[in-house]
């Protein structure tokens, strides 16, 4: 889990922002938008960020159920 939310539900979150971030990179394209750039560029970082935090937050939790079950 992050916070309150499981990796399953940040996972659609992320997959939903970059949904979202495509959809409006290819707007931005078409209409000539280039004010709205560094806000993609913002979100696609922070899709990253999340995917990133998920797996270390798995590989957490991994090392951890081992540790537990070394005792």
């Amino acid at each position: 889990m992050i916070g309150t939310m499981t990796y399953d539900q940040v996972e659609i979150i992320t997959q939903e922002l970059e949904a979202a971030s495509t959809t409006i990179d290819r707007i931005i394209k078409n209409l000539n938008i280039e004010e709205l750039e560094d806000f993609i560029s913002t979100v696609e970082g922070y899709t990253k960020y999340l995917k990133t935090t998920i797996e270390m937050n798995k590989d957490a939790d991994k090392a951890l159920e081992n540790l537990k079950l070394q005792k």
